[in-house]
């Protein structure tokens, strides 16, 4: 029996493969199927469904995602069966909201639950740490909504889908903290805006660059580490950093 050769960059077979040009037609055909079915069944997921995704919603876009997909191209797999998968998906994902609106538990398990990561101006390290968040991102979506600095934030929360919601500290709350403007979010200081505990000039406000604590140097119980997270790296608190051009 003669086997079939490969040729490498063979254009027919990488374009058309081996299947005849007619099958195009069929191709649109169960495309427009899978999408209009899926566009029905979406809707009744209920708006929820179309905002951020919660690691619930997640698991299902990509449930979906995979039933829908092989069935548009691949000739042996029957649109009928991806309809009753499809189907199921959504009929336990309504289930399983049913559950979640009549037990608290289940719905903590499904979407878990808002952490606190920044509280008057300093960083909750262990839940940062704990949600494998990085800085970066944290500082980044705190300059989406104008902070500037650390102090500007009496309150924030990382949401189960990955968001921030951030509840800023009043003009008269606010105080100095850690500036977060580029380049000040990079998780290694550069030396020319950063000091060891030890440089820090005395009665001036330092931010620990680890946690954003801020502190006096040669004030009471000041010493070269922080003294919330043992930080060596410091860097001047700012209430506005754009207007001392350490920005530049």
């Amino acid at each position: 029996m003669e086997s079939a050769t490969t040729h490498s960059f063979d254009l027919y077979r990488i374009f058309i493969g081996d299947q005849p040009l007619s099958f195009l037609i069929e191709i649109l055909f169960r495309t427009a199927v899978m999408y209009l079915y899926v566009l029905l069944v979406l809707r009744l997921l209920g708006k929820r469904g179309m905002g951020q995704l919660s690691p619930f919603e997640f698991t299902i876009i990509i449930a979906l995602g995979s039933a829908v997909g092989d069935p548009m191209f691949y000739p042996e797999v029957p649109l009928l069966h991806c309809l009753a998968v499809v189907t199921v998906v959504v009929a336990m994902t309504r289930f399983v909201t049913y559950l979640s609106n009549r037990s608290e538990a289940v719905e903590d398990f499904l979407e878990g639950q808002p952490c606190s990561i920044v509280t008057d101006g300093e960083l909750n390290l262990k839940a940062i740490d704990g949600e494998r968040f990085s800085r970066e991102e944290l500082f980044m979506l705190l300059r989406e909504r104008n902070v500037s600095q650390l102090g500007q934030v009496r309150q924030a929360y990382l949401e189960p889908s990955g968001a921030i919601s951030a509840f800023r500290a009043t003009e008269d709350e606010c105080k100095p903290g850690l500036p977060i403007i580029p380049p000040f979010d990079e998780w290694t200081p550069a030396q020319k805006f950063a000091v060891t505990g030890a440089a820090r000039a005395p009665g001036v406000p330092y931010a620990c660059w680890k946690c954003g604590h801020v502190e006096e140097a040669g004030g009471a119980g000041s010493s070269a580490q922080c003294n919330r997270c043992d930080g060596e790296h410091w860097t001047l608190a700012q209430v506005d950093p754009f207007e001392s051009g350490c920005h530049r």
